[in-house]
């Protein structure tokens, strides 16, 4: 199967994250390719030819926004790219904030017979308090799209992973496409359409199983994952660790030793807000150059 990652824009964590989330794929014999689609190819010269980049700038992300210009389309139109740059190759996506913590050689077999992956159920429409899932069902459940109807039981699941088989991976991808895009001509809440999209899509054609005992997805608590990560790039260039030496070393990595999730409630927030306000950093100074 190839790995498939989208990253773009300046914010070094995402690159960080994604780098992270590289090394810890390539130690398993799953994995053909990994295909990178950033604006930023430099942030990953360290893997040399184990990874291949498919270049992208802001005229492209513009036109995968398409009609409606909904920005996440741009994830289903990457895949896209890659399912038709490699139609023989089941398709493996992830977001950065992931790791791979097991084998992938279940999930290869399965895809094998055809099956399909996402990360984890999240649950139905009907089912969810959350303001934008109220607002998505009030305005899709009752309707069709893409001669798909929309009911109460139609589930929302999470993208932060998922798994194509080959022989279905163009016709679910275009199926995505026009959910997509259907969804956006009306007036529906547009933050999580993508995200829906690809779980109808993907149920579709195959009930939809979850991948989250193999793979992790820490965007529950990006805070200490994200110190976990700069810490360990930190002690790899200190050490002049070589790229295998990485890969060997998160082979043997405690997965459970930081929370994937972890809430912070308003109040606790507030009061750090507030205590900050009340006591400012003081007696603020910087170097100063002497002019010659």
């Amino acid at each position: 199967m190839n790995l498939t990652l989208l990253t773009f824009g300046e914010q070094l964590e995402n690159h960080y994250q994604a780098c992270f989330a590289i090394l810890t794929f390539l130690r398993d014999p799953q994995i053909e390719k990994v295909i990178v689609i950033t604006d930023r190819p430099d942030f990953y010269r360290v893997f040399g030819d184990r990874i291949e980049f498919v270049t992208i700038d802001q005229t492209i992300l513009q036109q995968w926004q398409g009609k409606y210009q909904f920005f996440w389309r741009v994830k289903i139109k990457a895949l896209q790219t890659v399912q038709d740059r490699y139609p023989a190759q089941h398709l493996l996506y992830v977001d950065s904030d992931t790791f791979l913590a097991m084998p992938l050689t279940e999930m290869q077999h399965q895809l094998n017979q055809g099956q399909t992956f996402m990360h984890l159920k999240e649950g139905a429409l009907s089912e969810q308090s959350n303001r934008t899932w109220q607002k998505m069902y009030r305005t899709l459940v009752g309707k069709t799209f893409a001669n798909i109807d929309i009911k109460p039981d139609s589930a929302m699941w999470n993208a932060g992973v998922i798994a194509l088989p080959a022989e279905k991976a163009q016709a679910i991808l275009a199926l995505a496409i026009q959910l997509c895009d259907e969804m956006c001509a009306t007036n529906c809440e547009r933050k999580l359409v993508e995200q829906f999209s690809f779980s109808i899509a993907l149920n579709q054609h195959q009930p939809l199983q979850p991948c989250n005992t193999i793979i992790g997805h820490y965007w529950g608590n990006k805070t200490e994952w994200n110190n976990m990560i700069a810490d360990f790039f930190v002690n790899a260039q200190l050490k002049n660790l070589s790229l295998q030496d990485c890969i060997a070393l998160l082979a043997e990595k405690d997965w459970n030793a930081l929370p994937l999730g972890k809430k912070q409630r308003n109040t606790n927030a507030k009061f750090k807000k507030f205590i900050d306000w009340i006591f400012p950093d003081k007696n603020i100074y910087y170097f100063k150059q002497k002019v010659r």
